[in-house]
């Protein structure tokens, strides 16, 4: 079988977006959206200036992001190395736009599937070059099988010197580009001063770098097209719900093993987990393209994927949390006692899982690392103690029960704040993508939600009231643990916010 793949020669493009044209007219992509477009970078300042064009497709990566964290497999692999979709299994989670480094899926407005370039698989099977090859006017695009020793293609990419886009991310992209220049290839180099978009002049992306008035002849972005988020508020939400559910369920498990028999960890902590659960589902559900579709991820799961693996996690969490409130409902102490093993292990995977999916999204460095996994486990013990110490305000439960669960919110807001500090604020980006993203979370946009409301409100306050409820020279009333626990989950939303947000603000094209 081929191996296909295009080198794209720079030195020959002249900007006319007939590969655009083309392709839109082959495949009938609605306005807004494109598989494939020219951006142009201009640099330098009159009368030396320079404009440079550079032609964007699907990379047909060889180790593909996309289709690792597809959770129903819509995204697969041909026989001949192409990279494709099946529209009727996308469940329109958009996750695949999240984990693509070269921004180069989207959401089909028509149909709310997901869409990319495919090479026109089509044409080929036709025997026909890809659209935008047969109208290119200056044949700058060289298209073949890669395996051929005798393509064209094959022989560019063994004696000439050529560049991919992002190398570092190791995907094996399959798009070589020739003459190509830094300041194009890399979109964290040039500057954005605004966007245009439906006759609009758009603010430029928040995590784009700025102009900067002493060097006008620094790279600039002179066209691109807009990039819709992956993912946004919604998914804030949902981090919210699931840390208060899986946080909830270890906590009751845990004390209940410590031999703790209180109301609120009998039935008060379970039942705020199943409620949250709940919730959490719902979010996800309403947050697809597509969520009529959504049985698919439990009836097609893609393995390698941790959005699949992870509906599984919250399937068994929500099930043993489920189960929890019934036997407690009905007396079953006994199979509390069974219960509470798998609940603590499950209510952990389900809070883990969150880690490893973010890190899928391996087009956004900011969700890269083990200490987000990490911090994730601390504020799902923040926010479900939070919860509990809130519903401790309707349901019984001893000073010692309060004391333990304020104690497990501090130390979950120490942990967790400690790790913001160190990423943020304390150590070096390891890229230039990652520096941008702090740099909008420290000193930009995001700064006072960070600042006031993870750092303080999430961090400082609880920390702080429940030392002085705790400390014998002080001891602050009990009551106290309950604006401590609101402000330990208003903390805990704003960071979720901004790290989902601020994360996708660097653009990637």
């Amino acid at each position: 079988m081929p191996h296909y793949g295009f080198a794209i020669d720079l030195r020959k493009c002249i900007g006319c977006h007939a590969c655009t044209i083309a392709c839109k007219s082959e495949h009938d992509i609605p306005v807004g959206v494109n598989r494939c477009w020219v951006k142009t970078v201009e640099k330098g300042t009159f009368p030396q200036t320079q404009r440079l064009f550079f032609p964007v497709l699907c990379n047909q990566c060889e180790d593909a992001p996309c289709m690792n964290i597809c959770p129903t497999s819509a995204l697969f692999r041909r026989r001949d190395g192409i990279v494709d979709l099946h529209p009727d299994n996308c469940i329109g989670c958009r996750a695949c736009m999240a984990a693509c480094p070269y921004d180069q899926l989207f959401i089909d407005p028509n149909t709310r599937t997901a869409e990319k370039c495919n090479f026109c698989a089509n044409r080929i099977e036709n025997k026909l070059e890809p659209a935008c090859v047969s109208v290119c006017p200056t044949e700058c695009r060289i298209f073949g099988d890669l395996d051929d020793p005798t393509s064209e293609v094959s022989k560019i990419v063994q004696r000439e010197a050529f560049m991919v886009r992002k190398p570092e991310k190791g995907t094996g992209p399959k798009i070589f580009y020739l003459g190509a220049d830094e300041a194009a290839m890399r979109p964290e180099i040039a500057t954005r001063p605004f966007m245009f978009k439906e006759g609009q002049v758009q603010l430029r992306p928040i995590g784009s770098p700025e102009p900067d008035p002493m060097r006008p002849g620094d790279p600039r972005v002179d066209y691109d097209t807009p990039h819709r988020q992956a993912w946004g508020f919604d998914l804030a939400l949902y981090l919210l719900f699931k840390g208060i559910s899986t946080g909830a369920m270890f906590l009751s498990a845990l004390l209940w093993l410590m031999g703790d028999r209180s109301p609120l960890v009998v039935l008060g902590g379970p039942v705020v987990s199943v409620l949250f659960a709940i919730a959490t589902s719902i979010v996800l559900i309403v947050d697809l393209e597509r969520p009529e579709r959504f049985f698919l991820i439990m009836t097609r799961p893609n393995w390698s994927s941790w959005l699949a693996r992870g509906a599984f996690l919250l399937a068994g969490h929500s099930s043993v949390a489920t189960l929890w409130v019934l036997a407690a409902w009905f007396g079953w102490t006994g199979l509390l006692s069974w219960l509470a093993p798998v609940a603590l292990l499950l209510a952990l995977g389900a809070t883990a899982y969150t880690g490893f999916l973010f890190a899928q999204g391996l087009a956004r460095d900011l969700w890269q690392g083990a200490h987000n996994t990490i911090d994730l486990i601390a504020q799902a013990a923040t926010e479900g103690s939070a919860a509990m110490l809130l519903t401790g305000i309707f349901v019984p439960a001893s000073g010692q029960t309060i004391a333990l669960l304020a104690l497990a919110m501090a130390a979950g807001a120490a942990v967790h704040v400690s790790i913001l500090l160190l990423e943020n604020v304390l150590t070096p980006s390891p890229t230039r993508n990652h520096e941008l993203a702090v740099r909008a979370i420290r000193r930009g946009p995001y700064a006072w939600l960070f600042w006031l409301g993870a750092i303080g409100l999430g961090g400082a306050a609880p920390i702080v009231l429940v030392w002085m409820m705790l400390a014998p020279s002080i001891a602050l009333p009990v009551g106290f643990a309950i604006p401590a626990a609101a402000f330990a989950l208003a903390g805990g939303f704003a960071w979720e916010y901004i790290w989902v947000d601020a994360g996708q603000s660097v653009p990637n094209s």
